[in-house]
């Protein structure tokens, strides 16, 4: 355990010499993650509530719509849009005009957040960004 002081005092002064570095990038990054948590944590919650409207129609379905960088989640029975949550100001007929109706999730499909997060990368992948999740 010889190597433990010397850990300490490395540690120290690596964090007196960049210290203050860390604590103004911590400061400048801090609004544009709290921005994307809230902004995931939003598009799950519309989801969910787009899921609960569609059990309650007959053949019910969602789909994932983008309006700019805005996930809206538009809800069909049968094939026919009824309504889009988070609600927006466009018509449901424009959101539906340009989306892939064959990725729609019907609520008896179980389909996990693990699940939806390997489709997303694989899809950025596709798109040639490797590094970012839509």
């Amino acid at each position: 355990m010889a190597g433990k002081g010397k850990l300490v005092t490395q540690t120290v002064r690596l964090g007196i010499k960049y210290g203050p570095q860390i604590w103004v990038a911590t400061q400048a990054l801090r609004e544009p993650a709290k921005e994307a948590v809230n902004k995931a944590v939003s598009s799950e919650r519309a989801r969910r509530l787009a899921m609960g409207h569609a059990a309650t129609l007959a053949d019910g379905s969602i789909l994932k719509v983008y309006k700019g960088d805005a996930a809206h989640w538009l809800v069909f029975s049968g094939d026919e849009p009824v309504a889009v949550h988070p609600t927006t100001d466009l018509p449901l007929d424009t959101l539906a005009a340009r989306a892939d109706l064959t990725k729609r999730i019907r609520p008896d499909d179980r389909i996990s957040a693990t699940d939806r997060a390997r489709d997303a990368a694989a899809t950025a992948l596709r798109r040639g960004k490797p590094n970012q999740i839509n």
